[in-house]
């Protein structure tokens, strides 16, 4: 078979040529995204519903502080790494991810570190704990969170305080209504409910070395406990009224010892050693289901 090759090589210079044409016209068409200046930063907060401390304008004032902010710069001259670095300093965010646009902007995702509880301890330490037990110092934000008073370090607040906080948050009932948990020296548990005026014991959180057997220790504590407090609500207190008792200990298995109130209102600060009067004995009954 004959092949005219000078034929052939025409036709493959004529291909190859016009390839060339067209991408160098298409190159000279392109605009050089070095030289582009970024005309908008969009940042998003991906858990900004959540109750965090984050806004855009913390990123931006953060950013603008370090001379990082990306617009009215070039795009070569937007550091991405150098963004992501700064923005992980600030105690609040989780993780954080920097990126240009093919329009020519930069983009900007955080994700929050979540304050579960605020501690404020007898010793003046004022922080807040996230789930996993991180510590977020407490840079004056404000935050409608459970506060932990009392005899608490650090440790303990982390190991055992944060698995009964968890608890609460996850419960539905309980969710909303405890407001405050008082640590007593004897490391006994006080809760301070939003509805009536009293105080009400848990009694000791069970320790554990074993940080899963600890968590499942609680877990079952909390259930019994709040369990026992629900019913004494139910067919207790709204029988004989919710301001009749300032004092509920629950610290004993199969009993509800309550300490009248002498007057309405809430007392100042958590009782530590209070002079219990035992209930009457509808609200004994009501206290009577196992742990």
């Amino acid at each position: 078979m004959y092949i005219n090759w000078k034929k052939t090589i025409m036709v493959t210079l004529d291909v190859v040529l016009a390839a060339y044409i067209i991408l160098a016209a298409t190159s000279f068409n392109r605009p050089d995204r070095s030289q582009s200046v970024c005309e908008k930063v969009r940042i998003t907060i991906a858990d900004k519903d959540s109750s965090g401390f984050l806004s855009a304008l913390d990123i931006k004032k953060q950013l603008t502080d370090q001379r990082l902010y990306p617009k009215g710069k070039k795009l070569s001259m937007v550091d991405l790494r150098a963004i992501e670095s700064t923005l992980m300093k600030n105690p609040f965010i989780n993780t954080a991810e920097c990126y240009k646009t093919e329009d020519g902007n930069v983009g900007i995702i955080v994700t929050q570190r979540l304050p579960l509880l605020r501690v404020k301890s007898d010793s003046g330490d004022d922080y807040y704990l996230d789930v996993d037990g991180n510590v977020i110092k407490n840079n004056h934000y404000t935050s409608d969170l459970i506060v932990v008073t009392g005899n608490i370090g650090n440790w303990y607040a982390q190991q055992y305080v944060v698995p009964a906080v968890r608890w609460l948050t996850e419960n539905e009932l309980w969710d909303s209504q405890v407001e405050q948990i008082n640590i007593l020296p004897d490391k006994n548990m006080e809760i301070i409910p939003r509805i009536g005026n009293h105080i009400v014991c848990l009694g000791r959180i069970p320790e554990s070395s074993d940080k899963v057997q600890r968590n499942k220790n609680i877990n079952k504590f909390m259930q019994a406990k709040l369990g026992r407090l629900d019913k004494f609500y139910r067919y207790g207190l709204n029988e004989v009224g919710w301001n009749k008792y300032s004092y509920i200990d629950l610290e004993f298995d199969n009993q509800v010892i309550c300490r009248k109130s002498k007057h309405h209102g809430r007392p100042d600060q958590p009782t530590e050693n209070p002079a219990p009067a035992t209930t009457p004995n509808l609200t004994a009954k009501a206290a009577s289901p196992q742990q």
